[in-house]
């Protein structure tokens, strides 16, 4: 996905959960979207707003995990329902353009509105708070997370290091308002259509508004563990705390390229996605959940016991009575066999998160991940020897906020400084530089091409690895400095108009310090480690029906009934497969539009 930005005056931020409600009242609850149906765009739940929400705030509250998925070959082929939650805008996370040889088979995921609000380009209330897009402005919401497991930890790789992705207000948002966020797959205006059809008042008495003010993240009491999922009230047993609809995948699509083979890199190992699915060792069905908070929940720790169980939420007749697109709880796929599940769209299923006991405010929530989840992470302690230098590693997030380590942080080194005094082996200067970057001039002879780096008012999309050659003082502002840069070719760059730039040197003048980051060189970052630890979460007994079950299916699937089934509800996909679309590129053609006066 590729979405819109804006420059907007930021209010205050807003803590969306921090208040209790009263039993009848919610800030911000899960509930069919008229709007998804209205614009036949997507299916199944949306995310409300119980309470007013000032443009330009911040909903801090819904910060989201960001979870990567790196070399998959499949993806964009076959386009499973997983692809509908995936987006690839290195804007969000600007390690998708390098840490890979691929950049075009390289995601992010992110349980919440990224993955449950209807997106458009037009009139949208929300948008993507991470920066990067438009260098020059910082990235301090996509910083790793302050405490992360050492290298030489066994936790180290085994969860995403990222929890600060933010959404922010565009324009003031009302109570009961569906949230929609900007993107450059669907263009529908959600201004022009009814408030019945944008807003769904939270109702109390019905299963299927799903109320989200029981719980807050914040930093986990289990060790090594990262961040967790607390009570923001009193529960009592048997009451559900949280639910979510889950997005079906298969499990060879988390595993190496998606195709059973190794990745380019040849590491061979499952995502790291693989850690946040629900599953079954007897089942090639992983359940993905995409709601806010539930991918925050952890195992317990020693000597604690869970405190809540997952089930399947209940549907009332009004649900099950409802049109295709605002049904969200699909009783049918419980009698289809895995495969069929992990390939139909426009069906969805939802959990709900029990407690198994009364739960005190600020009390973490725990569930069981099951045996063979245990087993395998206490094989894997026993078995784990740090990688060698751990002692000597930090990521790029890591270093470049340790004083100690990185005492300059405002100044990126030049080559010829880094002789001397080099960063460490596992990171690299990359730059954002497009392919119309303002010509100086060019040497023919020695085939270099002069540039002046530009910081408009287009976005930046294109970050390539590059060499600092000059630093000096910027003429127009003596508190910045400016740098001269060699901007580097990469494989592929020809397949991204705005990376695809003539062969020979390019020396590009006046970058900006925030047209240059520092960040992991390619496959070195712990997510990549072969040891690793990967392990779905494993579900109660009984949960997943007979026919998900390997052992269970005793006939042979005729393959062309298989494909048959796998294209139903083919017309919900909102994807457009393998198109890269370009904001600069688009940004341009709506000024055209509008310099034109006879449109």
């Amino acid at each position: 996905m590729m979405g819109t930005k804006l420059r907007i005056i930021l209010a205050p931020i807003i803590f969306l959960l921090t208040t209790p409600s009263a039993a009848d009242e919610c800030e911000i609850y899960l509930a069919p979207s008229h709007l998804k149906d209205a614009a036949s765009h997507g299916f199944g739940l949306g995310i409300f707003t119980g309470k007013h929400i000032r443009a330009g705030e911040i909903l801090v509250d819904l910060k989201e995990i960001l979870i990567p998925l790196y070399d998959s070959a499949i993806l964009d082929v076959t386009h499973p329902p997983l692809r509908e939650y995936l987006w690839s805008t290195t804007g969000t996370l600007p390690e998708l353009a390098v840490h890979v040889h691929d950049r075009e088979k390289a995601f992010w995921f992110g349980g919440g509105i990224s993955s449950m609000a209807p997106c458009t380009s037009r009139n949208f209330n929300v948008q993507n708070n991470a920066a990067g897009e438009l260098a020059g402005e910082p990235r301090w919401n996509l910083l790793e997370d302050t405490v992360v497991p050492s290298r030489g930890d066994p936790h180290a790789g085994s969860y995403s290091y990222r929890h600060n992705l933010t959404y922010i207000a565009v324009r003031d948002i009302s109570p009961g308002e569906e949230l929609v966020v900007d993107c450059w797959d669907d263009n529908f205006d959600s201004l022009s259509l009814t408030n019945e059809k944008r807003r769904n008042t939270y109702k109390s008495n019905d299963d299927s508004y799903m109320c989200l003010d029981n719980v807050r993240s914040g930093d986990s009491r289990v060790p090594g563990a990262g961040m967790g999922l607390f009570a923001a009230r009193s529960m009592g047993k048997e009451e559900i705390i949280l639910s979510s609809p889950v997005v079906p995948v298969h499990r060879r699509d988390l595993f190496g390229d998606g195709t059973s083979r190794t990745v380019t890199s040849g590491i061979g190992n499952y995502q790291l996605m693989l850690n946040y699915a629900f599953g079954h060792p007897d089942s090639d069905l992983l359940l993905l959940p995409y709601g806010p908070f539930v991918n925050y929940i952890n195992h317990p720790p020693l000597g604690k016991k869970h405190n809540a169980i997952i089930r399947w939420h209940s549907t009332g007749e009004k649900e099950m009575a409802a049109s295709r697109r605002l049904q969200f709880h699909h009783h049918e796929l419980f009698q289809q066999y895995a495969k069929t599940v992990t390939e139909t769209h426009g069906k969805g299923l939802v959990i709900d998160i029990v407690a198994l006991e009364k739960i005190q405010p600020g009390e973490e929530i725990y569930i069981d991940y099951g045996e063979s989840w245990k087993q395998s992470w206490s094989d894997h302690v026993k078995r784990w020897q740090a990688p060698s230098g751990s002692s000597l590693y930090h990521t790029a997030d890591q270093w470049y906020n340790n004083k100690l380590l990185n005492p300059n942080p405002g100044v990126v080194k030049t080559v010829d400084e880094q002789k001397k005094d080099p960063y460490p082996k596992n990171l690299q200067t990359v730059c954002y530089y497009d392919s119309d970057a303002t010509l100086l001039n060019v040497d023919e002879e020695n085939s270099i091409i002069y540039t002046l780096w530009d910081d408009d008012s287009f976005p930046h999309e294109c970050l390539r690895p590059c060499n600092i050659l000059e630093r000096y003082p910027d003429p127009d502002n003596d508190d910045n400095m400016l740098y001269t840069a060699e901007m580097l070719h990469f494989d592929g760059e020809s397949k991204f108009w705005f990376c695809a730039i003539r062969e020979g040197r390019h020396i590009s003048r006046d970058v900006n310090f925030d047209g240059i980051l520092i960040l992991d060189k390619p496959y070195s970052h712990d997510i990549f480690l072969d040891q690793a630890f990967r392990r779905e979460i494993g579900v109660p007994e009984n949960f997943f029906p007979q026919e998900w079950l390997r052992s269970k299916v005793r006939r042979r699937i005729d393959d062309e009934l298989e494909l048959a089934r796998s294209d139903v509800g083919n017309e919900f996909r909102r994807k457009k497969i393998g198109e890269v679309v370009s904001k600069k590129q688009l940004l341009m053609q709506e000024n055209l539009k509008s310099s034109r006066t006879d449109l």
